[in-house]
């Protein structure tokens, strides 16, 4: 179990290492073994970081600058408060939702977790509240389309818009 080393290498004197368990591995091989380990877990740790994060993964910033007139009949359902509708533009389409008087708010219909899914849209409004069709994610239209239901965690992206006094409507971002 235990050995007894002698070195008699140091002038004559006789060192004595007292009880060194016999099969201990050499420090310099022990830190070589640790090494390795460490070497591996960065590795690993670094290649799971690289992939989670995917540069595809955020909601695609492109050109709105869109012009309605909310008193076309294709708009009505917009003259009631609480109602929404969708309408081309923007990465998946544009909601346009009318809140209390001339509160409008209007958000892309690209959802916020994993946009770069192409089943990632919002496809129905109930109640003021958007659904995503890929997951399960909700988002709150009245409140600036923050999140409801997760997976998600950021609100919906929001475009800026203006509201003549003719009933134009320009959307923009």
């Amino acid at each position: 179990m235990f050995r007894l080393n002698v070195n008699s290498d140091f002038k004559g004197r006789k060192d004595i290492n007292i009880l060194t368990p016999q099969g201990m591995i050499n420090p310099f091989i022990f830190c070589k073994i640790v090494l390795m380990k460490l070497s591996l877990y960065i590795l690993i740790i670094s290649l799971l970081i690289a992939t989670c994060n995917s540069k595809d993964d955020y909601i695609a910033e492109v050109y709105v600058n869109i012009l309605i007139d909310l008193s076309l009949p294709e708009y009505s359902d917009l003259q009631v408060s609480g109602n929404s509708i969708f309408i081309e533009g923007g990465v998946e389409g544009i909601i346009i939702y009318h809140g209390v008087g001339d509160d409008y708010k209007v958000y892309d219909r690209n959802c916020s977790y994993e946009p770069s899914l192409a089943c990632s849209h919002i496809d129905s409004v109930n109640a003021g509240i958007a659904y995503c069709g890929c997951c399960t994610s909700a988002f709150l239209l009245g409140q600036d389309g923050a999140v409801a239901n997760s997976p998600a965690l950021l609100p919906l992206k929001t475009y800026y818009f203006t509201l003549s006094e003719n009933n134009q409507m320009r959307i923009s971002n």
